[in-house]
């Protein structure tokens, strides 16, 4: 009976120990929520969506985001073309290299300033109090752009793969721009739909499609080396040939208009920086959902891009493929097989399907987060948080809009499309290195406030480095890929970037200086949560109320 007891009591202890730890776990978490939101409320903001991500579903949304193998098969018959097999597979590391520079500036601003609008937020705290709200607008545009074109490349890339499957199963289909544009929109709101109705199983779903995304990576490796061995393309050809099928330019710019082409996979870091109000601790852990995707990018996509490289028969079908897709053609020539093909292809299209749904929910918080603040034309209607979804619906469907409209540029001229689609590069690169420029320019030592992640006395070689990189891009990016230079063949992204700069700059000074003054900051707040410099020489106080 005293051993019962003894036992029952026992157990009566280990189950009051077991609450007592939850109870501590639960009131952690409770205080951690609390000390996000007053951080936040010391930005000028209150919390208006739950904080339903993790750091690893976040991480995994990056990861679905940037999709770097994928973005890097959907165009290889591009950089195949510009510099064969070796000028591909080793720009591909050059960009990674890069790309993570102009990251860990990200990362840095976004640990010091743990915002949803990001670039936008940022630009407007780093830059001087006159010209601050203008900084903030311009990023904001140039940020928002960025995501739309990306978003259309993205489901232009899922449409014509879809297509592509047609055209290998039925013999005798011929892919027209109306059959794209079709598929192209139903990816788009399929994405957007999505996003709406299954809001709350984002994280899930991101964290399921990282393994899905790593599981059909490795099973389509194995599979095109299998079914390819013996008969692979030599190592001399695999890592040193540079013979481009393109003889507008020499070998140099060819390389670098590959290396821009590869930068396409890199795309999307800034994803985490945008659901930085939606995951707890975000001024620590948001630059690791910014930087870690890079990483992991390089280190899934390279042996990627070398397997490709090994089981490629017929170069020439895979630079110009009779279905559009050079990397169909490079399964097909592997395994002999049209049912592995397509197999393989709708998991790879699945996975870029997944990059489209990251679109939308990074994009809705971007254009959300700066409508709060009256950014936009319309911002009301924007900024609104649906009281059911719990998420901008209203944004979401903004960015799903403008992606069927612009794709029926599709059906007029697909080489403008295609041209104008890669103005994401130069729209996304462009707006992450905004508030980065403006950082080096100003001092970082007088701008900056304290934050867990800082770069110390690399920021500045970072900061430099970055922008010098992004102008480089934004040049080649304008420059034509073929010679000589005909309406047909034109490449409009110079075109894009004029018209995109009168029409913000027409409505920033018709309209919308008059309207929008920036986020508001309260001032004390700051000061209790070290959100100010300490050492500031020209009053970063006064800049942060527009004094």
């Amino acid at each position: 009976m005293t051993k019962g007891r003894a036992c029952l009591g026992s157990k009566m202890s280990h189950s009051n120990a077991s609450r007592s730890h939850r109870q501590a776990s639960n009131n952690t978490m409770h205080n951690q929520s609390d000390v996000d939101d007053q951080a936040l409320e010391a930005q000028g903001y209150t919390r208006a969506m739950p904080r339903r991500f993790s750091p690893l579903s976040l991480l995994s949304l990056g990861f679905a985001m940037t999709a770097t193998w994928n973005g890097f098969g959907s165009a290889i018959e591009t950089s195949l073309a510009e510099a064969s097999s070796s000028g591909t597979i080793w720009t591909l590391i050059v960009a990674a290299m890069m790309n993570l520079v102009v990251s860990l500036g990200m990362a840095e601003l976004v640990s010091a300033y743990p915002n949803s609008g990001a670039q936008y937020y940022w630009s407007f705290r780093v830059a001087r109090s006159d010209w601050a709200p203008f900084a903030s607008y311009m990023s904001a545009c140039v940020s928002t752009c960025g995501w739309w074109l990306g978003l259309a490349s993205v489901c232009n890339f899922v449409a014509a793969m879809v297509l592509a499957m047609l055209h290998l199963c039925i013999e005798g289909y011929t892919v027209s721009p109306w059959h794209q544009w079709l598929c192209f929109t139903s990816v788009a709101w399929l994405a957007v739909t999505f996003n709406i109705f299954g809001t709350r199983l984002l994280p899930t779903f991101n964290r399921l499609l990282l393994y899905f995304s790593l599981s059909t990576l490795l099973i389509s490796i194995i599979i095109i080396l299998g079914c390819a061995a013996p008969n692979f393309q030599s190592t001399t050809w695999v890592f040193a040939d540079l013979k481009s099928s393109n003889h507008s330019y020499g070998k140099g710019f060819l390389l670098v208009l590959c290396l821009l082409n590869n930068t396409y996979g890199f795309m999307g870091t800034d994803a985490g920086a945008h659901l930085s109000e939606e995951i707890p601790s975000p001024a620590t852990n948001a630059p690791k959902v910014i930087v870690y995707p890079i990483i992991i990018g390089l280190v899934t996509a390279w042996p990627f891009a070398v397997a490709c490289m090994y089981v490629i028969v017929d170069i020439e079908k895979v630079v110009n493929p009779p279905s559009g897709i050079g990397l169909i053609e490079i399964y097909y020539q592997a395994t002999g097989s049209k049912t592995i093909t397509i197999i393989l292809l709708a998991a790879f299209a699945f996975c870029l399907f997944g990059c489209a749904v990251a679109n939308i929910t990074g994009s809705s918080r971007q254009i959300w987060a700066a409508s709060r603040d009256n950014c936009y034309p319309l911002s009301t209607w924007w900024a609104r948080i649906h009281p059911q979804f719990q998420m901008p619906v209203n944004a979401a469907v903004l960015s799903g809009a403008f992606t069927t409209l612009y794709g029926l540029i599709y059906v007029g001229s697909t080489t403008a499309f295609t041209s104008m689609v890669s103005a994401n590069i130069v729209f996304m690169m462009t707006s992450y290195v905004i508030p980065q420029g403006i950082l080096a320019w100003r001092g970082r030592s007088t701008v900056l406030p304290g934050r867990p992640f800082d770069l110390g006395k690399w920021g500045q070689l970072v900061n430099v480095t970055s922008c010098l990189w992004v102008t480089f891009l934004d040049v080649v990016a304008c420059f034509p890929t073929t010679l000589p230079v005909t309406t047909s063949n034109m490449n409009w992204v110079s075109v894009v970037i004029l018209a995109f700069a009168a029409y913000t700059l027409m409505a920033w000074c018709l309209w919308q200086r008059h309207v929008f003054k920036g986020p508001s900051v309260n001032l004390l707040v700051q000061e209790q949560y070290s959100l100010i410099p300490s050492d500031s020489n020209d009053g970063v106080s006064k800049d942060v109320k527009g004094e």
